[in-house]
């Protein structure tokens, strides 16, 4: 009845006091109530404790629960599923949502009697996005030993999983390994997809020798070579070099690395040509320019060659062939001249890849003249919209060109969203260096204003350009008042004053959105918490005053209300200045006197805000 020595202590005392009771005189109610009381206190301290379970025994409580859960699950699902096509659709859905466990259970419970490879390639699939390269490449083994035998897609999911793979070197072994077994096996025989594919690994990888043995195995079957194929060596090719480079080789080294990848590319491109000429690849864009990237990296000779190659192969014409017609340039790297281009289907249309490579040569042959020529060939003829990489290529060529006109009318051809400081930064210094043009400091202006009119905040480094381009193209007003020299003088000081009259506002705006602890007030402020930004903004304040103080002691300006207003100006930018240097508490290092060719000086002084 009893089932511990406590119980049945008390219930001895209890039947003990009861018979007392019984023998003795009754005693008063308060005594039996205390006694009572007493007992059961007495009796409760004696209760020993249960002993809790262990945590290793809870852990594995609860995974057998999951488990077992999983399988109700599972099996409830299959009681619905009968078609491999339904499963695959449910699997799919199931690892969309992160169940990977419940997927794979049930894949693994249905293959007992259902043929379920497009849920195992659902399976690997997921494993590769997610980096589990190993993971994936266990399941494609379970699903072998399960008779799940994997199709074309299971290797097309696991060589571009491999090609994807943040491990390349595992990647390429991997690959190769599954590879070969599919040349040796013959069940499923690898195309020209996974030649591709496989390829990729390796180039992505570096192992040119891995590369070029699986490029071995191309035949003119299943396995025939493409234009991608093609693309995917000479790209592979082009960034042998940087490999090298990362290795730390020397200069000698590194060029020889160069030269081996050009002359294995030639041999390649003789082989493409004349598969074009058969009409058995297709040649575009991306292959063009897979080629020509890689000659951008060899000597003059290489790089000459350039042009002629976009010509052979895409018909862009020839604008520097000065009195010769554009299509009778001859190849300067022994390219052969196709006779499908007589077939215009054949011949792939130019696009913006094409436009970079051409603007990346003109600047690095220096025939920047053509610049302008090509981009408006490229985007009338041809109908190219030129992106942001177009436009930054054309006016790094327009900039080595100092063509300032050229630059402010490109910089407002441009989309908002592909406005930044670099664009006006760029546009600013091709305005510095055109001194021979005497409009270079109106095309400043034009692009000073649509900085302000696009810009929340305006970048300090390229208002500094500005008003540098403001100060430094003066040549020509020197030399329409060669008899009036105090009259040049006036007009550079008007030209300085408009320059600093633009800037104004926009910097006042600027240094608004700091406040006085050099943070900017705003958490979604263009310039955020750099340091540098800051020291950006005091230096731009100090070339301002520098040229204030340039207008005011060289008298260029006769207009005294105008000299009341620079020296107003300058006494706030110069207090303002101070401000941010004493509530940082950091020194104000000396600065340099910079002294110009004709004599002035300019007081430029490092800050750090």
């Amino acid at each position: 009845m009893f089932v511990c020595k406590a119980c049945l202590r008390k219930g001895l005392s209890t039947v003990a006091s009861e018979s007392r009771l019984l023998l003795r005189p009754v005693q008063s109610q308060a005594a039996t109530a205390l006694s009572s009381r007493r007992l059961a206190s007495s009796s409760a301290t004696v209760v020993p404790k249960l002993p809790l379970a262990p945590a290793d025994e809870t852990a594995d409580l609860a995974e057998q629960r999951r488990t077992e859960k999983l399988k109700y699950a599972v099996k409830k699902h299959l009681t619905c599923l009968k078609d491999p096509l339904k499963i695959g659709e449910h699997v799919q859905r199931t690892l969309e949502k992160g169940n990977f466990e419940e997927a794979l259970l049930l894949v693994r419970t249905a293959s007992r009697d259902t043929k379920l490879t497009v849920s195992w390639n659902h399976l690997i699939d997921y494993e590769m996005k997610k980096q589990h390269l190993h993971a994936a490449i266990k399941l494609y083994n379970e699903m072998k030993k399960r008779a799940q035998l994997p199709d074309s897609r299971t290797f097309t999911i696991i060589f571009r999983g491999c090609a994807q793979s943040d491990h390349p070197r595992l990647a390429v072994s991997e690959a190769v390994r599954i590879y070969n077994t599919m040349v040796a096996n013959g069940r499923v025989s690898p195309s020209t997809i996974h030649l591709n594919a496989v390829l990729e690994v390796c180039a992505r990888a570096g192992d040119l020798d891995s590369m070029f043995t699986i490029l071995q195995t191309a035949n003119n079957g299943t396995r025939k070579p493409d234009g991608r194929t093609y693309t995917i060596v000479l790209n592979a090719l082009r960034h042998k070099p940087d490999h090298a480079n990362r290795l730390e080789l020397d200069e000698v080294a590194t060029q020889a690395e160069i030269d081996l990848s050009i002359s294995r590319a030639k041999i390649i491109w003789e082989d493409v040509m004349a598969r074009w000429n058969s009409g058995q690849i297709l040649i575009d864009e991306a292959l063009v320019c897979a080629m020509g990237r890689l000659l951008a990296k060899g000597d003059h000779k290489d790089k000459k060659s350039i042009l002629d190659l976009l010509e052979t192969t895409l018909k862009v014409p020839r604008f520097d062939l000065t009195g010769e017609s554009s299509t009778t340039g001859q190849s300067q790297t022994q390219l052969k001249p196709s006779k499908a281009n007589n077939h215009s289907l054949t011949v792939p249309t130019p696009g913006n890849n094409t436009l970079s490579l051409v603007m990346q040569h003109l600047a690095v042959t220096k025939k920047t003249s053509l610049a302008p020529r090509y981009w408006h060939h490229f985007t009338t003829v041809y109908g190219v919209e030129p992106d942001k990489d177009n436009y930054i290529s054309y006016i790094k060529v327009l900039m080595k060109g100092r063509a300032s006109t050229k630059t402010a009318e490109a910089i407002l051809s441009m989309d908002d969203d592909m406005l930044q400081p670099l664009i006006y930064r760029f546009g600013f210094s091709t305005c510095i260096h055109d001194e021979l043009n005497r409009h270079a400091f109106a095309n400043a202006c034009l692009i000073f204003d649509l900085m302000i009119a696009k810009s929340r905040h305006p970048d300090p480094l390229a208002m500094r350009l500005f008003l540098q381009s403001a100060r430094g193209n003066v040549r020509y007003i020197y030399e329409q008042n060669k008899d009036d020299p105090r009259a040049g003088r006036l007009a550079v000081g008007k030209q300085i004053c408009t320059a600093l009259e633009r800037m104004w506002q926009p910097f006042r705006m600027l240094m608004n959105s700091f406040n006085f602890s050099g943070k900017p007030q705003r958490k979604n402020s263009l310039w955020g918490l750099s340091e540098n930004e800051r020291d950006e903004a005091a230096s731009t304040a100090r070339r301002m005053i520098a040229a204030m103080d340039v207008v005011v002691n060289e008298e260029l300006v006769e207009d005294p209300e105008l000299l009341k207003t620079l020296k107003a100006r300058r006494v706030l930018l110069n207090k303002l200045v101070e401000r941010y240097v004493e509530t940082l508490e950091i020194p104000e290092p000396k600065g340099k006197r910079i002294t110009k060719k004709d004599g002035r000086t300019d007081s430029i002084f490092p800050l750090v805000l």
